[in-house]
C-alpha cells in the first residue's frame, strides 16, 4: 500500500485530503522532529510497548481505550446479557465471541467487565479448567471465588454491591411490614425523651422516620438520582447497623422456609447481610465453603448433589436482584492446555460437554466464549451433535436480530487513527508548554497510520508495526538517517538538523541513505535476492547494469523474487562488474522482526544454506577469484519458481518478510521474554493475586482456585526439571478429589524422588478452614491417607501463618494420625505466599499471550527456583543439611 491515492480518509474531520497536502503535512512532521523533540519523547517512552491485554484485569486496557473501538459489538453483548436482567428465568445459552489472535478479544471483555456502559452484573473470569474434575463443581467455586474476592468490576467489590442491593431490598421490606409500635420503638428518643415518648410525645417524627427509610431504601425518593448507600441512608434516620441486622435477620427468619434450600438461603442471605452492615464477611464464607455441607439433612446427599443444590440457592439469591451471572471463558487456548497437552481435544470435549451439562440444570446463566477461530473450528465441529446443537443455538436479541456468533474484524482505518492518538497522548503531553502544535499522531504520518491499518490483519500487529515504527522514528541513528519522502521523489538537500529515521520494516524501502545514485537504488533486488537466499547460479548474474529507466520498489511483503528477464545478459556482466558497483550487503542480522514468520523448518534450513552460497560467491568475487577457483558450492534444495512476470509496485505474499535496511539503520530488535520481562510479569501477577485475596473472606473462598494453581505450579515443576536439594518430581496429579466434601476433599498428589531411592507420594493440601470448619477440614484432610490401595505417604497442610496453632478437637486429629503412624506437616503460608499459587496459572497464561504463535514456552526453571525458593522447600520433602 503506497498510499498515493487521490484521497485519504482521517478521522480527525480532514476528508477528501489530496496526496500534495499529505506530502506537506509529512514534511512537517519531519521539520517538528527536532532534537529536542526527540529527547522528550525518548524520555517518555514507547507507548506501544503493552500492545496486548494480557488478562481482562490488565489496567493497560483502561490506560488505553477508545470507546468506539468494537462499540457496535460491545453493545450487543449488553443487549444479550440484558435479556438476563430483565427476564431472570432465560434459559442459559451460549454465545461464541471469534477472533484471530490479537483482535481485541480480551480488551473487548475488559471494557464489558470495568467500563461505564451497561449496567452491573457479576461476571466471572474462571482459571485453568481441569478434565478430571466435576464442571458443576469447577463452576460453582469459581463464582464464589468471584463473589468473595477482592477484585472489583465496575469500580465496586461484587460482594458489597451484590450485599447493598440484598439489604437494601430486604430491610426495605422489613421496615414496611412492621407495625405502628414496633416503628417507633426502632427509633428510642434519647435522654429525657423517653419519659415524653411515654406520655404519647413524639411518636410521629418516629413514624416519619421509618417512612423515609423505606424510600431512602427502595429508590422512590431518588427518582432518576443514584440510591442513597444503605449504610449513609441508616446514619441519616439514626438507626445503628446492629440493630438494622437484627431486624433484617429477624425478617428473613420468618419467611424463608424450613427445607434444605430455605435453610441455605436463609444463611447465604443473612452472611450477606452481616458483610454489608457490620463488615463480618466470614460468616457467608465458611458457609459457601463448609456450612452448607454441614445442614442437616433428612438423607445425606451426595457431592454433586450438594453442589447443585448451592449453585441453584446461589442463582435463586442473584435472579431475585436482577443480577445477571455472565461466565466468561476468555484465552480459550491457555483455558484448556491446548498448547501443552497431546490430549487437548479430550480436554476441550470434557470442557464443552460440562457446559452444556450446566446449561440443562442451571437457568440465567449466559456463557460468553472469546475464542480465536482456528480453535473453535478445530474443536466444535468433533463434537457429538446434542454438544454443537446447544453450542450453535442462536439467541435472539430486541431490535439486533438472531445472533448466533459474534465476530471481530480488523477496526477500520479511522478508528486506527484513534488508537494511535490515545497511546501517543502521554507522550505528547510531556512536550513543553511553548513548543510547536504537532498532529495528534505525531511523529507518524498519516500516509504510515493508514498504510499499517490496511494492511495488518488485526489490531495487535498493527500496534506491533506502531511500536517497531517508534523505535526507527525516534531511537534511530541520528547522523546519516534520509527524510522521509515519495517513492518517485527526489532526493532532498541535507538539513541543519539531521531529520527523522525512517522505519523500514514491512514499511517503503525506498528510502535509502543520503548520498547513493542511481545505480545504488537498482541494488535493492540484489539484496533482497541475498536475503531470501536464490540459487547460486543466479546469483552470479546479478551483476547487470540497471535498466535506465529503472523504478524504485516498494515491498509490503516478500515471498519469492521474480527471475531476472534477461540471463544471458546477466551472465555476461558478470564476467565484467561495472566500476561503480556498490558495496555488497552485509549478512543479515541473527535477529528478525516479529513480523517474519516461518513454518517450515525444512525451508528455513534450505534458506539458511542458499544464503551462505551466496554470501561466499560474493565474498570470492570482490577477492579476484575466478568463478573456476571459487569452492564448490553445495546444492540447493530444489524450490519451485512461479513464471517470469514483470516487476510490480508492490509485491504481496503469505508470508511476511522484511525488506532490506540501509547500513546506518538498525534492524527493529525481536521481542523476547527476558528474565527481567518475566519476572516483572511474575511481580504485575502477583500483586493482582494478593489484592484479590486481601479481604477477610476472600481465601477461604479461593480455596479451590488456589489448588488449582498449587497443580499447575508443580506441573510446570516437573516439566522443567526443577530440583530442590537432591529431590526431583517423577510425577504430578494436579487435583485428586475424593470423599464427600466437595471444598475440602481434594489434593495435589506429587511424587518427589532422590537419587537411588524410592520416590515418596506427597499429598499437599490447603488447610484454610476457620472456626467451626477447622476440625472438618483437617479431618477430611486427614482421610486421604486412609485410602486403599494409599494414594499418599506423606501430607503436607498449607495453613495460613496467622492462625497456625492447633488446640482442642484440632490438635487430637493430629496426634492420633501421628500415633497411626501417618506422617503429616504443618506448614505456615503468608498472604504472599498464597498469592504465588494464585497468580501462577495467571502468568503462565500471559507468557504464552507474549511469545509469537508456535513459539514454545521457554524454560523456566532457573527463574521458578529463583522467584518461589521458599514455596518450594514447603511443598517437598525435607531437605537434610
Amino acid at each position: 500500500m503506497t498510499g498515493d491515492g487521490p484521497t485519504v480518509p482521517c478521522p480527525s474531520g480532514i476528508r477528501g485530503l489530496n496526496l500534495e497536502v499529505l506530502l506537506m503535512t509529512t514534511t512537517l512532521t519531519d521539520r517538528a522532529l527536532t532534537e529536542r523533540t526527540r529527547e522528550v519523547l525518548k524520555r517518555a517512552g514507547n507507548p506501544f510497548r503493552n500492545y496486548f491485554a494480557r488478562n481482562p484485569d490488565d489496567e493497560v486496557c483502561a490506560r488505553f481505550h477508545v470507546p468506539e473501538l468494537f462499540a457496535a459489538e460491545r453493545d450487543l453483548l449488553h443487549a444479550i446479557i440484558d435479556l438476563y436482567r430483565y427476564d431472570p428465568q432465560t434459559h442459559s445459552e451460549v454465545v461464541p465471541i471469534l477472533g484471530n489472535k490479537g483482535a481485541g478479544k480480551t480488551h473487548l471483555l475488559h471494557s464489558i467487565k470495568h467500563g461505564l456502559g451497561g449496567q452491573w452484573q457479576l461476571l466471572v473470569t474462571p482459571g485453568v479448567y481441569q478434565r478430571e474434575s466435576d464442571f458443576l463443581e469447577y463452576l460453582l467455586f469459581q463464582i464464589i471465588d468471584t463473589l468473595l474476592g477482592g477484585g472489583k468490576q465496575k469500580g465496586v467489590r461484587p460482594l458489597e454491591y451484590v450485599g447493598d442491593q440484598l439489604v437494601r431490598r430486604q430491610l426495605g421490606v422489613a421496615v414496611r411490614e412492621l407495625a405502628d409500635d414496633e416503628r417507633i420503638d426502632l427509633f428510642p428518643p434519647p435522654g429525657l425523651g423517653r419519659w415524653a415518648r411515654r406520655l404519647g410525645l413524639g411518636t410521629q417524627q418516629a413514624r416519619e422516620r421509618a417512612e423515609w427509610l423505606a424510600e431512602n431504601l427502595s429508590g422512590y425518593s431518588n427518582f432518576a438520582r443514584m440510591p442513597t448507600p444503605v449504610l449513609q441512608a441508616l446514619a441519616d434516620a439514626g438507626l445503628t447497623p446492629a440493630k438494622a441486622f437484627e431486624l433484617v435477620a429477624g425478617h428473613i427468619q420468618k419467611h424463608e422456609a424450613h427445607n434444605t434450600a430455605g435453610l441455605m438461603r436463609r444463611h447465604i442471605l443473612q452472611g450477606f447481610a452481616k458483610a454489608a452492615l457490620l463488615g463480618d464477611e466470614s460468616d457467608l464464607a465458611n458457609f459457601l465453603t463448609y456450612g452448607f455441607a454441614e445442614l442437616e439433612f433428612h438423607v445425606r446427599p451426595t457431592r454433586q448433589d450438594l453442589v447443585l443444590a448451592l449453585f441453584k440457592v446461589l442463582m435463586e439469591v442473584f435472579r431475585s436482584l436482577k443480577v445477571p451471572v455472565v461466565v466468561a471463558f476468555d484465552q480459550l487456548e491457555d483455558l484448556l492446555l491446548a498448547r501443552r497437552s497431546d490430549d487437548a481435544h479430550r480436554t476441550a470435549e470434557a470442557f464443552f460437554a460440562g457446559i452444556v451439562q450446566v446449561m440443562h440444570q442451571i437457568d440465567g446463566l449466559c456463557f460468553l466464549i472469546f475464542a480465536e477461530r482456528g480453535l473453535w473450528n478445530r474443536f466444535v465441529p468433533s463434537l457429538d451433535g446434542y454438544i454443537q446443537d446447544r453450542l450453535n443455538n442462536p439467541v435472539h436479541v430486541p431490535k439486533h436480530g438472531t445472533v448466533k456468533a459474534l465476530r471481530l474484524e480488523a477496526p477500520p482505518p479511522e478508528l486506527v487513527f484513534r488508537v494511535v492518538e490515545a497511546r501517543l497522548r502521554p507522550c505528547l503531553s510531556e512536550l513543553p508548554p511553548g513548543h510547536e502544535p504537532v498532529p495528534d499522531i505525531f511523529p507518524f504520518t498519516e500516509e504510515e497510520v493508514l498504510r499499517i491499518a490496511r494492511t495488518e490483519p488485526t489490531l495487535r500487529d498493527m500496534l506491533q508495526q506502531f511500536r517497531h515504527l517508534f523505535d526507527h522514528v525516534v531511537y534511530g541513528p541520528d547522523d546519516g538517517v534520509s527524510e522521509r519522502r515519495s517513492a518517485n521523489g527526489p532526493v532532498p538537500a541535507p538539513a541543519e538538523e539531521p531529520p527523522a529515521a525512517q522505519p523500514h520494516p514491512r514499511f517503503d524501502t525506498t528510502a535509502l541513505a543520503q548520498g547513493e545514485s542511481a545505480a545504488a537504488a537498482a541494488e535493492l533486488p540484489n539484496r533482497v535476492a541475498a536475503w531470501l537466499g536464490q540459487m547460486a547460479a543466479e546469483t552470479t548474474r546479478m551483476a547487470a547494469p540497471p535498466p535506465p529507466a529503472a523504478e524504485a520498489i516498494i515491498f509490503k511483503q516478500v515471498d519469492i523474487v521474480a527471475m531476472p528477464a534477461n540471463p544471458a545478459a546477466d551472465s555476461a556482466a558478470a564476467e565484467s562488474p561495472p566500476p561503480d558497483m556498490p558495496p555488497p550487503l552485509p549478512s543479515p542480522p541473527d535477529e528478525v522482526p516479529l513480523a517474519m514468520a516461518v513454518d517450515d523448518p525444512t525451508a528455513q534450513c534450505a534458506e539458511a544454506q542458499c544464503a551462505e552460497s551466496a554470501a561466499l560467491l560474493t565474498s570470492s568475487s570482490q577477492s579476484g577469484l575466478m568463478p573456476d577457483s571459487v569452492p564448490p558450492i553445495p546444492p540447493c534444495p530444489t524450490v519451485e519458481a512461479p513464471p517470469p512476470s514483470p516487476a510490480a509496485p508492490e509485491v504481496s505474499a503469505t508470508v511476511s518478510f522484511p525488506p532490506v535496511l540501509p547500513a546506518n539503520v538498525t534492524p527493529a530488535p525481536v521481542v523476547k521474554l527476558t528474565p527481567a520481562a518475566l519476572i516483572e510479569l511474575w511481580e504485575q501477577e502477583c500483586r493482582a493475586a494478593r489484592r484479590k485475596l486481601e479481604p477477610e473472606g476472600a481465601l477461604t473462598g479461593a480455596t479451590r482456585e488456589l489448588q488449582a494453581g498449587l497443580g499447575a505450579f508443580l506441573s510446570l515443576c516437573h516439566e522443567h526439571g526443577v530440583k530442590v536439594g537432591p529431590w526431583r518430581l517423577q510425577h504430578v496429579v494436579n487435583e485428586w478429589s475424593y470423599g464427600d466434601h466437595p471444598t475440602y476433599g481434594v489434593v495435589t498428589i506429587a511424587h518427589w524422588a532422590c537419587k537411588g531411592g524410592e520416590p515418596w507420594k506427597v499429598g499437599i493440601g490447603l488447610f484454610l478452614a476457620r472456626g467451626a470448619g477447622k476440625p472438618k477440614d483437617l479431618e477430611v484432610k486427614l482421610a486421604v491417607m486412609e485410602t486403599e490401595p494409599a494414594m499418599v505417604d506423606h501430607l503436607i497442610l498449607l495453613r495460613p501463618e496467622d492462625d497456625l496453632a492447633m488446640t482442642g478437637k484440632s490438635k487430637t486429629l493430629l496426634q492420633e494420625a501421628e500415633r497411626r503412624g501417618k506422617h503429616t506437616r504443618l506448614e505456615a503460608v503468608s498472604l504472599d505466599g498464597f498469592a504465588q499459587l494464585y497468580a501462577f496459572p495467571r502468568w503462565l497464561a500471559a507468557i504464552h499471550e507474549s511469545l509469537p504463535a508456535g513459539v514454545p514456552l521457554p524454560n523456566l526453571a532457573d527463574l521458578i527456583q529463583e522467584m518461589c525458593e521458599k514455596l518450594l522447600e514447603q511443598v517437598c520433602m525435607p531437605v537434610q543439611g
